[in-house]
């Protein structure tokens, strides 16, 4: 019953499995909680007595080191039991005890010990010795405290010094750390390490001479270097070229300048050269001077002048000459570890290879005997007896590896030296019999054709060893003998055309169009593109025989015909054009580069109106001339242009303008910069109007371009050591070339190679030229201060060097340069790469004397007229009797050049025409050049239309005759 007092009693039912006192928490929580509480106070306890345990063994075992460290050092010795005893607690010491001493317990230790074995009562026996050892090297290794170590040290110096070492493992690497550390203790630990040598690891060893601590000879390491150490093929296999170069230097160092060069020394060496595969620069060396192409693919390792002047020991001549004797040897042992050595001296350091090949080239018969060691090789045979221009890898794939990597070695060195050879001998003296003799030199062309183009065809390293380097000197050499020949002529014409290689001249400028096209145009990024030359790549979606075939355009360009490689540089400038039309496609209607021109004043007047426009030249001109009588008739349709063009090129290159911008050679009159601008420039004379002729130098660059652009050919003829500079990178001329500018100081140089030294020194010459300017005498110095510097027997060879450098190089480098900068403003360097100096002269001036009529008459178009008409025929008649320069007179009035089209009269365009423009005999024939066409009038008598003919072709009335 319910009592609604408010008295009744509450009855509490605990629903949530809650207690008071546990807050919300439920109570298996906190049971939970209970029990971790009481286990974590067990852990604690526990805890605590195991550190007291702990705290109690540590200061037991204290107390027992100390003791026995203590027992130890007050240690009585009275026999050798005791000695033994003793040296036995020490090394017990040493693995157990002193790791864990303060270091004045430890050096305290470490000095008794010294003391005592300084000055022992006892011999320490094999064993025990080998145990000592063993337990300082492992304090050593475990320590880093130096007064610790230096105690350490004192201790393995005096037992090695004393008792020597029969193995000691990595000790050496712990003195090496030493070595780092301690740079007061150098000297003895390098010493010590000396000492221990091979007894440790030999690659601890050879660690200690990639430090930079040696800088002095030292007589008893080259002892243990030459006699104790036997490195063998791998020796040095896993060390970075740095490393190598380093022991390389070292290892001369401690050898010392004074000592001579034996088989231990070439070995040691030759182990180290056999793993180098780097090019040397020093650290402030001009990168202008280094072929960057011919290190495109190798590592570059940076040292010090200290190290290039340790390095440059390996060429010094008693080292070439030791390793000569060495590939000479008939032992095949020899000669492998004289091909470990020359062919990499090479390739070290491009500064320094000259004297290897020096050397080489002073030597009586070392080329014949190495063109013989090469033909005597199986592989000779197979390229020079190949069917095909080239070697296919089936051809070789059979050959033993070691023989063919030791043969191509040997053609590797034998090109570089021959090819210095080739530098620095004149024309007369480089086929001497004792060098070698043309018959031979005829059989390796035919040897280094056939491994050009396989280098090129087939590039496999596993094949040819140092691929790139072999390649480059092989093309490099190919180039020196083709120009020598130019020279020369001991070849026949069609020696360089392929055997069977056909050169698809099309797909060839398909190609180069496409890529062309997308160099310019920026898109031919692609890291995996292979490198022609015109274009930066070729992707690789190009077949490799077409990939390959424009590297030999490129590289060999003389193995493919010229008329060939004219229409690839044809094509190249339509592209270029093409590519300013689609640039502009209202190209046409723009208003054209114009200009009033005076006849009597065509440099000036061209100059003037076009000097400012670099690039721009290359766009359409539109000329108007003007004479005595005002302004001449002619429409520019073209021909105008051509007029204006060849007018300037007249003008600007004759030697005897009020400029004097160029001279002619004397026995061809061939034209060259005038040598006078430098001389002038040089001494400070007359800046101002230097500049200016400078300036008209570079103009007539631009103006020879804009020749080369539209297809006019020109009458003028270039000396072949100016030409050499705009197809060849501005190339250094050599004595060689300084025939064709004066033959007779070229013949006068060389009877003073054949002189005693009483005869030259006679002559007083010195290294430096008089020279007059303005009646005033200056000397030019071609070395520094080469006045004082008198020519003898010794230096009649650089003489002559430097001289033709002079004239050749150096009073043209500014000129030459100027005029460059104007042609490759119009002209792309790489496209006039691809002739060399006669074939240039070709494609701007043409290349023949006198004009082919049937090539002329059988690419006319008529008007009017039919091909057998009375007129017509008369008309070829009085061509053919007409003199050569009576025919290129014609052929100007036709057309403003004064040459025929170089490709023949078939590439012109429009086509030479004749149309017949009446029956009034009184009026001259007449010319629309813009057009080639020739408006003759039907004389129907042979004598009247000669007379008018010639008299036309002969006026020189500019276009008032049009």
């Amino acid at each position: 019953m319910l009592n609604f007092s408010g008295s009744t009693k509450k009855r509490v039912v605990n629903l949530g499995n809650k207690k008071q006192g546990y807050g919300n928490k439920s109570f298996l929580e906190q049971s939970r909680l209970q029990r971790q509480e009481r286990e974590l106070s067990k852990l604690k306890e526990k805890s605590a007595v195991v550190i007291q345990n702990h705290i109690r063994k540590y200061l037991v075992l204290r107390q027992l080191s100390s003791e026995v460290i203590n027992n130890w050092l007050d240690f009585n010795i009275e026999s050798r039991e005791d000695w033994n005893s003793w040296i036995v607690k020490f090394i017990i010491l040493c693995k157990w005890y002193l790791l864990k001493q303060k270091s004045d317990v430890t050096n305290q230790v470490l000095q008794l010990f010294n003391e005592r074995v300084h000055d022992p009562p006892f011999e320490v026996n094999g064993e025990t010795l080998n145990g000592l050892i063993q337990s300082l090297n492992f304090l050593f290794s475990k320590i880093e405290d130096l007064s610790v170590l230096d105690e350490l040290f004192t201790a393995l110096n005096g037992l090695i010094s004393r008792y020597g070492v029969d193995h000691s493992d990595s000790v050496i690497s712990n003195l090496i750390k030493y070595v780092k550390l301690d740079d007061k203790n150098t000297d003895n630990t390098i010493d010590l390490i000396f000492k221990i040598n091979m007894h440790d690891s030999t690659n601890d060893f050879f660690n200690v001479l990639t430090l930079d601590v040696f800088d002095k000879p030292n007589k008893d390491y080259t002892s243990i270097l030459r006699n104790e150490i036997t490195p063998n093929d791998k020796t040095f296999s896993g060390y970075t070229q740095s490393s190598l170069i380093t022991i390389l230097y070292n290892y001369l160092i401690i050898q010392g300048d004074g000592d001579v060069f034996i088989q231990k020394d070439f070995e040691f060496i030759g182990s180290i050269l056999e793993h180098v595969h780097c090019t040397l620069r020093l650290n402030d060396e001009d990168d202008m001077d280094i072929d960057e192409e011919s290190i495109a693919n190798t590592e570059v390792v940076i040292i010090t002048e200290r190290m290039s002047n340790t390095l440059d020991r390996l060429y010094s001549s008693s080292f070439v000459q030791g390793a000569v004797n060495l590939l000479k040897n008939q032992d095949p042992k020899s000669r492998n570890l004289a091909l470990k050595i020359l062919p990499e001296l090479v390739n070290l350091y491009p500064p320094l290879k000259g004297k290897i090949c020096m050397l080489l080239s002073i030597i009586p018969n070392c080329y014949t005997w190495f063109y013989e060691t090469i033909q005597q090789h199986e592989l000779f045979d197979i390229f020079i007896n190949s069917k095909n221009d080239y070697v296919k890898v089936e051809d070789l794939e059979h050959l033993d590896k070691h023989s063919m990597e030791s043969f191509w070695q040997t053609v590797f060195l034998f090109e570089e030296s021959y090819s210095y050879w080739l530098i620095v001998s004149n024309d007369l003296e480089s086929f001497k019999d004792d060098k070698l003799p043309l018959s031979k030199v005829k059989i390796l062309l035919e040897f280094l054709k056939t491994v050009c183009l396989t280098l090129i065809f087939i590039n496999d390293s596993t094949l040819f060893p140092q691929f790139e380097n072999l390649k480059s000197i092989s093309i490099a050499l190919l180039k020196q003998l083709y120009i020598k020949n130019l020279r020369m002529k001991f070849l026949p014409r069609d020696f360089w055309f392929p055997k069977k290689l056909i050169f698809n001249v099309d797909l060839l400028l398909s190609l180069i169009a496409e890529e062309e096209e997308k160099r310019i145009q920026g898109l031919n990024e692609d890291e995996d593109e292979v490198d022609v030359g015109f274009s930066r790549r070729v992707k690789p979606s190009v077949p490799r025989d077409a990939a390959t075939k424009l590297e030999v355009l490129k590289k060999l360009p003389f193995f493919i015909a010229f008329k060939d490689r004219v229409k690839v540089f044809q094509t190249l400038i339509d592209l270029d054009k093409q590519r300013s039309t689609d640039f502009n496609p209202f190209f046409y209607d723009e208003p054209r580069l114009t200009a009033k021109v005076n006849r009597d004043t065509i440099l000036e007047d061209a100059y003037a109106a076009y000097h400012h426009q670099g690039a721009n030249f290359k766009n359409r001109i539109q000329v108007e001339f003007y004479n005595q009588y005002g302004r001449e008739i002619g429409i520019d349709g073209g021909g105008i242009t051509k007029e204006f063009l060849t007018c300037v090129v007249k003008e600007g290159f004759d030697p005897n303008n009020a400029y004097e911008l160029f001279k002619e050679t004397f026995t061809d009159n061939q034209i060259y910069p005038n040598d006078k601008i430098y001389e002038i420039i040089h001494v400070g004379m007359d800046q101002e109007f230097q500049q200016q002729r400078l300036d008209y130098i570079r103009f007539l660059g631009m103006i020879i371009g804009k020749c080369l652009y539209e297809n006019v050919l020109i009458d003028v003829s270039f000396a072949p050591f100016f030409l050499n500079k705009w197809c060849n990178d501005n190339m250094k001329n050599s004595i060689n070339d300084l025939s064709y500018l004066d033959r007779e100081l070229f013949v006068n140089l060389m009877k003073l190679t054949k002189m005693t030294n009483d005869e030259l020194e006679s002559l007083d010459l010195t290294f430096s030229i008089n020279i007059q300017i303005d009646s005033k005498a200056y000397v030019f110095d071609l070395l520094p201060n080469g006045s004082n510097l008198h020519v003898n027997s010794s230096n009649i060879l650089n003489y002559i060097h430097q001289l033709a450098n002079f004239k050749l190089n150096q009073s043209l480098r500014v000129q030459t340069r100027y005029f460059l900068e104007g042609l490759f403003s119009i002209i792309s360097s790489s496209w006039l790469s691809m002739f060399d100096c006669f074939e240039l002269q070709m494609l701007i001036s043409g290349g023949e004397s006198d004009i082919n009529i049937d090539d002329w008459k059988s690419n006319v178009e008529y008007g009017g007229y039919l091909d057998n008409d009375p007129s017509v025929r008369m008309f070829w008649e009085i061509v053919e009797e007409m003199t050569p320069q009576e025919r290129f007179k014609l052929v100007k009035f036709v057309t403003s050049v004064s040459r025929a089209p170089l490709l023949g009269f078939g590439s012109l365009h429009p086509k030479f025409g004749i149309r017949n423009s009446g029956n009034d005999t009184l009026r001259l024939p007449t010319a629309s050049t813009c057009v080639n066409l020739l408006k003759l009038p039907d004389y129907q008598d042979k004598k009247t239309m000669k007379e008018k003919l010639l008299y036309a072709i002969n006026t020189d009335a500019g276009f008032d005759l049009s």
